[in-house]
């Protein structure tokens, strides 16, 4: 496995669904189906879609997909409504060539997080989202449980966008506690810069992350690196700071093979969510990592 192929394999859940996008569930079933055909589909992950629309999902897969796929879906469902409704409409789902993934869901403290998980099937992989500041209350919790950290990474707001400073932090604690994350939002292209919020053409401005910052950095994090390393990984926006050889892939004074990537991505830093799977493939393609 080369080192792209170690850093970039099923690195993007497809989050067509959510804004800035929004598309409505024919065209998103229809985005994911066919870029699980392309030549780009070994960095596509999970279809992401919320457990309120499960039969809204089955209707337009059944319509736009077949029950015998040649490449099976998976989708990991998103719980933001009422538990106890979204446990229900998750144990009545049932799809011939669709597997889940895992579930993912938002908790505002501790005791939150607590009944989240105790309410989410343990058959899969359990997100929590929450503020990154709850981080030494929450983390304990996710761990004790096997569960799995979820970190906002941008939005449509540029309020919206953490600090390098709270990314860096919480890539440390979880590598501190050993618990797995996926992040969301804002990661659309892969070093960081100044990009429009959304597509509308008075988007404003703002500076957002990048996908190779935040993965790169979770590496480091995660073989041990102390803060001042991890924050200048995010920090970088030079697009000729990263460099990819056939199997390793260098930046500052810090070099990574496929193996350490393959073993980050795969125990760690799980994937980042996205509405878009064109825009981050064309950039890197842009990039000459593709």
């Amino acid at each position: 496995m080369s080192a792209s192929e170690a850093l970039l394999q099923h690195i993007i859940d497809y989050a067509g669904l959510f804004p800035p996008a929004s598309l409505d569930m024919k065209a998103a079933v229809a985005n994911y189906q066919n870029n699980l055909g392309g030549d780009d589909a070994w960095m596509l992950g999970n279809f992401l879609v919320p457990a309120a629309r499960l039969d809204e999902f089955r209707q337009a897969f059944e319509s736009i997909c077949c029950s015998e796929q040649e490449h099976p879906w998976t989708i990991s469902i998103v719980c933001a409504g009422e538990l106890a409704s979204d446990a229900r409409s998750i144990d009545s789902f049932q799809e011939g060539a669709v597997f889940l993934a895992g579930f993912e869901t938002k908790a505002t403290g501790a005791q939150a997080a607590d009944q989240a998980l105790a309410a989410l099937p343990t058959s899969h992989p359990r997100y929590i989202e929450f503020d990154p500041e709850s981080a030494p209350a929450i983390l304990p919790i996710l761990a004790a449980n096997g569960a799995r950290a979820k970190l906002r990474t941008g939005g449509v707001t540029s309020e919206a966008i953490p600090p390098v400073e709270t990314v860096a932090q919480f890539l440390l604690a979880c590598a501190r506690e050993r618990v797995p994350f996926k992040a969301t939002a804002g990661l659309h292209l892969p070093v960081r810069g100044e990009h429009p919020l959304t597509e509308d053409p008075a988007s404003p401005v703002a500076t957002m992350h990048g996908f190779l910052n935040v993965f790169l950095a979770a590496a480091l994090a995660c073989f041990g690196s102390e803060q001042p390393a991890v924050t200048r990984t995010l920090s970088e926006t030079d697009l000729g700071a990263f460099t990819l050889d056939d199997d390793l892939i260098r930046w500052h004074d810090h070099t990574l093979t496929s193996d350490q990537l393959e073993q980050v991505r795969r125990t760690f830093a799980i994937s980042f969510g996205s509405c878009s799977f064109d825009e981050p493939v064309a950039a890197l393609r842009k990039l000459e990592w593709l």
